[in-house]
């Protein structure tokens, strides 16, 4: 198979050249290079576990390659990896300690004080919950299922990862400027939020101000958040996902996906939820969720399957987390926004076995900027809101 036929994280240019320092070495996310004489130095090196891992190089090879590629580093991948699991259970056993005594003394102060109905009770508890499962609960759960894996792995396991890493890092080197966008318009809105104190009847889908008649509420909403914890939720959650939408389906749709899906969470959770009010982005970012979900498994040779199936450990979480706070998230709105974003996907990209990415066309290129100016406008708008309360 050509390089041409295969994708572009497959093909030997999808890497950068190895630099001319050494003859063994390691590149991290961020750039920096360490250096080897031997390979010895750059197994001991990962095996230490010094350093977020990306690129690595070694004289068989005029580019970068994922660690994964390169044989001999089999058994120093396996160390690595038994070290960061154990780590997780580390993390987990803290964690249970931990945010296990938050939350029994969480659940027995509501309870002691008779406030366990209580709307701001419930939100305290359904957070420590949520604290609870993700410093806690997974990371236990991801140290065990590391270990078993190590276990079960052996050469040809090892070699059947590579196109996941090597589809990982190329997706890390991409650039995603209009990703960049939406989360620093949601950062600016966040900002004035704080300096002002701007809350709910500012700018947020206020469900009966909106029934009055102000469909704007719809738009504003979504750059808001409650606090500190949900608004980095969503960030990571869109930096991740918003990044993989743009590069793979490029960035104009990125931009109309991210404007359906925010009117889908709007429409579904004023049509289901008539009552009370919602804010934050996460609707937006279970749209890109939902795109991605149909778009992927509609042009299968571009992504690795075992990067589809991360896809569907996200839409777990996200239904675990729905349960969870079911109290004080708006599932509705997430499954307006998921919705959303799946049907786009499946009207506007049609099942394909080809291994290219879209092509940006005049009319996607006019919309996408539409697209963006709406996302601005709205960010612009609830500032305005905050601004003149």
């Amino acid at each position: 198979m050509s390089d041409l036929a295969l994708p572009v994280w497959a093909r030997e240019e999808a890497f950068p050249l190895k630099p001319d320092v050494s003859p063994y070495g390691c590149r991290d996310e961020k750039g920096m290079l360490v250096s080897f004489d031997e390979l010895d130095g750059l197994k001991k090196y990962l095996s230490s576990g010094k350093g977020k891992l990306a690129w690595i190089w070694v004289p068989e090879y005029r580019r970068l390659i994922a660690p994964e590629e390169y044989p001999s580093l089999v058994s120093t991948l396996k160390k690595r990896r038994r070290l960061f699991s154990e780590y997780d259970l580390q993390d987990g056993k803290r964690g249970l300690l931990l945010f296990g005594a938050i939350l029994i003394y969480v659940i027995y102060s509501a309870y002691a004080r008779g406030r366990w109905a209580a709307v701001g009770s419930t939100q305290t508890v359904g957070i420590a919950v949520m604290l609870f499962f993700f410093f806690a609960i997974r990371p236990y759960w991801l140290g065990l299922q590391g270990i078993k894996e190590l276990r079960a792995t052996n050469k040809e396991s090892v070699a059947s990862e590579i196109s996941e890493a090597r589809f990982e890092l190329w997706l890390q080197s991409q650039k995603s400027w209009i990703t960049m966008v939406l989360i620093g318009s949601i950062a600016a809105v966040g900002l004035v939020q704080y300096l002002t104190g701007g809350g709910f009847a500012a700018a947020g889908l206020v469900k009966a101000r909106y029934a009055d008649g102000e469909w704007w509420r719809v738009h504003t909403a979504a750059f808001m958040h409650g606090n500190p914890l949900h608004f980095l939720m969503n960030a990571s959650a869109l930096w991740y996902l918003g990044k993989r939408l743009e590069t793979l389906g490029r960035w104009p749709h990125l931009a109309m996906v991210f404007c359906v899906s925010v009117l889908g969470a709007g429409w579904a959770t004023t049509a289901w939820v008539s009552e009370g009010s919602s804010i934050g982005v996460s609707g937006a970012v279970c749209g890109l969720l939902g795109f991605l979900l149909v778009f992927e498994t509609l042009h299968k040779p571009l992504v690795p399957k075992s990067a589809r199936q991360r896809l569907l450990g996200i839409l777990v979480s996200l239904v675990v987390i729905g349960a969870l706070g079911f109290q004080f998230i708006d599932n509705a709105a997430h499954f307006g926004g998921l919705v959303a974003g799946a049907v786009y996907a499946l009207v506007v990209f049609p099942k394909s076995s080809s291994t290219g990415r879209p092509i940006i066309l005049k009319r996607d290129f006019a919309m996408g900027v539409g697209a963006l100016l709406l996302i601005c406008l709205s960010a612009l708008a609830a500032i305005a809101a905050m601004l003149l309360q």
